[in-house]
């Protein structure tokens, strides 16, 4: 069994490896800025902005949401950075569509009445691209997330198991996170 794994994670590896080089060529590349919109679970929605910068082979994005109620006031900020490890054209006409995959980490810090959290996630965004116009893309992306580390006025939660004064135990939306983006970006 132990075998099965060591093989199929260093097929993944070099599978992540060797394809982008062989992927890139037709594939936007360079310093790029945009907008996005996000939304997920647990969290809100919330607009934010991406880019790249050029020769560094890092996804960025920083998002930011807030929501006042009569009863409630909330603020957050997040920041993301990914990998995108797997680019593959899947069309070449007018519209140039692409799919990417790779590891990527998410830091958010969410404050509210009477809560605050910091959270570290370890993310897989899983996307599509398309390129409709010279150096203008849209974009749509899933991103499947496990917490790491979360602190705040929940107490402490070490992936997804809580530790702290009322106890412990484990919840699956402190352990899970699931985010989606649709938006876009100029490359330069």
């Amino acid at each position: 069994m132990l075998r099965r794994i060591v093989l199929s994670v260093i097929l993944a590896l070099a599978l992540i490896t060797t394809v982008p080089t062989q992927a890139q060529a037709a594939y936007a590349d360079g310093a790029a800025i945009g907008a996005a919109f996000m939304g997920g679970f647990p969290a809100q929605a919330s607009l934010g902005l991406t880019g790249q910068f050029n020769g560094v082979p890092l996804m960025f994005g920083l998002t930011g949401r807030i929501l006042f109620t009569d009863n409630y006031q909330h603020f957050g900020i997040g920041f993301t950075m990914d990998w995108w490890g797997l680019k593959i054209p899947l069309l070449q006409d007018s519209v140039g569509i692409h799919f990417y995959l790779g590891p990527g980490l998410g830091l958010s810090a969410d404050f509210g009445s009477k809560y605050w959290n910091i959270n570290a996630a370890l993310r897989v965004p899983i996307g599509f691209s398309f390129i409709f116009a010279k150096n203008w893309e849209v974009f749509v992306e899933l991103a499947p997330s496990v917490n790491a580390l979360s602190v705040g006025s929940g107490g402490f939660r070490l992936l997804g198991i809580y530790i702290g004064d009322g106890g412990s135990g484990w919840a699956f939306d402190s352990f899970f996170g699931f985010a989606g983006q649709l938006g876009f970006r100029y490359w330069f």
